[in-house]
């Protein structure tokens, strides 16, 4: 599915954004930000972050510096991200990697993602979106303004 965002139909002027990992919504000021991590791995599960959009922010450095650090190992190996907040993983060796999202939010907890280092790369391209979408809504440009 191609990435998407909108103005949530509740008219709560929140703005909902959906891509192939990441679903959520964002108050417009920022200051309420859901972050679900869809999992396409055992399951349909979501790990949810409830952050501000600069959590937003510190989340996806925290995940880019993981997957910077560790994309390119081989063999087995696990290693947490600075917050704990993701892990990534290889269980056996010449497996895929497994990315572990540990959500904030106890309901939500955790999903993980399966997949080579390119897979992982989309996922950080899709955060990307979801950050530009954060900055466009808090500015008043984002979907459904009249700016």
């Amino acid at each position: 599915m191609a990435y998407k965002a909108f103005p949530a139909p509740t008219s709560s002027g929140n703005t909902v954004f959906e891509g192939d990992v990441l679903n959520g919504y964002t108050t417009p000021d920022g200051k309420k930000v859901s972050l679900q991590f869809f999992s396409n791995d055992r399951g349909y599960t979501a790990a949810n972050y409830i952050v501000h959009a600069e959590g937003a922010k510190a989340l996806r450095k925290e995940l880019q510096d993981l997957l910077d650090a560790n994309t390119a190992k081989t063999g087995v190996f696990s290693a947490e991200s600075t917050q704990k907040s993701f892990r990534l993983a290889r269980e056996l060796d010449g497996a895929p990697l497994i990315l572990f999202c540990n959500g904030n939010d106890k309901l939500r907890g955790r999903s993980f993602h399966r997949g080579d280092a390119e897979t992982m790369k989309k996922i950080g391209a899709e955060f990307d979106l979801v950050l530009k979408t954060l900055d466009d809504v808090m500015a008043g440009k984002g979907p459904g303004s009249e700016a």
